[in-house]
């Protein structure tokens, strides 16, 4: 008996550890993950503990005793309430076609469906994890021990099982959260490191090493589906002044605020970047030459007259070069992109700043 609850512990603990794995490999994040996630999940966890079922010790002929509930309670803690009652609704059906249809199995659908009815509320209180699974815990042990006295014509069996039940429910509840809290924390730890590999700690921008990865990827998929992509290579005129002048801590303000109105201006689905210094770049999906030339002009003049709030209360204007590249009017690979997309940018610089620029249409090969 006690050898069947210690297998129910080194089941849980195994499917804790593939849940933590899926979790890195999809980002899935805590708390509240999205309803799809709470749906699959939610079936992954029934899954679980009908597993957990075929480790159970039978108390009589239709009446049997394990740990399922736990996947329960880890569902509604760890994903949300509708995991936990999509858990429980599972258990519910598989128990009864797994070992037949029965008042055993009926009350025991019963009580799993309620447990994952309770942790819509267990999962949205404002308590610590760990009260939560303990609670939950206790409440799922508590209605159990109801439904096994209903369906047992012996006592004294039943209390040969159900402290052991109870206590091996309880210390496995605090040792499953004790495991889901260090492959939640490994796990978000190493989506930080993976944030700080691709974002520009001062903007919260894609940074170059990213611009890079994207810039590959979307010429790729422009050319697969023959679209236009466009590149806007963004540089502040004479910010070496802003800095010299109000110090680098306005500095610093000032590309903040650049970030944030650059992201303002682009679509949702555009890539903006923060390639170096007071050198941006925005990556315009599927935009043809005439609309990306009306969405540099668009963000030049923004840029223009917007007041830029300085650390000691002051504010600065200033303004920006915009070069334009198009794929595939003026490039075929990324190198050569980003290059023109360059060029334009410095002939702004060279013809007066505060403008957008775009080279002229390289000349294409007639096909016959």
């Amino acid at each position: 008996m006690f050898s069947t609850f210690f297998i129910n512990i080194c089941v849980m603990i195994t499917f804790m550890y593939v849940s933590g794995i899926i979790a890195k490999f999809y980002s899935i994040r805590l708390p509240f993950p999205s309803l799809r996630v709470q749906l699959i999940g939610g079936l992954l966890f029934g899954i679980y503990g009908t597993v957990l079922m075929n480790y159970s010790f039978p108390l009589n002929e239709t009446t049997i005793v394990d740990l399922r509930h736990l996947a329960i309670v880890t569902a509604a803690v760890y994903l949300g309430g509708l995991a936990s009652v999509i858990t429980g609704l599972v258990l519910s059906v598989l128990r009864i076609l797994m070992f037949g249809i029965s008042s055993s199995a009926i009350d025991a659908g019963f009580v799993m469906t309620l447990i994952g009815l309770s942790g819509v509320y267990f999962a949205y209180a404002s308590w610590s994890r760990l009260t939560k699974i303990i609670t939950m815990n206790l409440l799922g042990i508590t209605l159990i021990f109801i439904i096994l006295m209903l369906n047992t014509d012996s006592m004294n069996s039943l209390m040969k099982v159900y402290p052991l039940q109870m206590t091996i429910s309880f210390v496995g509840g605090i040792f499953i959260y004790f495991i889901a809290e260090f492959i939640n924390k490994s796990n978000e730890m190493l989506f930080l490191l993976e944030r700080r590999a691709s974002t520009d700690h001062l903007t919260n921008l894609s940074n170059r090493r990213q611009f890079e990865k994207s810039l590959q990827l979307e010429l790729q998929r422009a050319r697969d589906y023959q679209q236009k992509l466009s590149l806007l290579a963004i540089d502040i005129d004479r910010f070496k002044k802003v800095n010299d002048t109000y110090g680098h801590s306005a500095g610093d303000a000032v590309l903040k605020q650049l970030g944030q109105l650059l992201v303002e201006h682009a679509r949702s689905a555009d890539i903006v970047s923060r390639n170096g210094g007071e050198e941006f770049a925005i990556l315009l999906l599927d935009c043809g030459h005439r609309q990306a030339v009306a969405t540099a002009e668009s963000i030049r003049q923004a840029v223009e007259k917007y007041h830029f709030a300085l650390p000691d209360g002051h504010t600065t204007r200033l303004t920006i070069s915009i070069g334009v590249a198009v794929y595939p009017d003026h490039c075929d690979d990324d190198d050569d992109f980003f290059e023109q997309a360059d060029r334009a940018l410095y002939e702004a610089k060279n013809t007066g700043r505060n403008r957008v620029c775009a080279l002229t249409f390289r000349s294409l090969p007639l096909t016959l």
